[in-house]
């Protein structure tokens, strides 16, 4: 639907809708270290605020770490709190 979206403040970084439902992605890539150690809890705030705004229904995270091989590439369903 969307990508690089400037909502209220924040970006998303994709809009998606995935078996009907609205989606924010949060994307993540690094070359050293772990792409899921970079969300803070305030981004994980600022995430979820963007999403209330335009009536997504989850947060995923996808993390890519790059190496000489290519890419490892994790997706993480639904990283809102409960």
């Amino acid at each position: 639907m969307g990508r690089n979206l400037i909502v209220g403040g924040g970006e998303i970084d994709l809009l998606a809708v995935l078996a009907g439902q609205m989606v924010v992605v949060e994307v993540r890539c690094r070359r050293h270290g772990d792409p899921v150690d970079e969300i803070t809890e305030g981004k994980i705030r600022r995430v979820l605020r963007a999403a209330r705004e335009v009536g997504a229904g989850r947060v995923d995270l996808v993390a890519v770490r790059l190496d000489a091989a290519g890419a490892l590439v994790r997706w993480i369903p639904d990283v809102s709190p409960s």
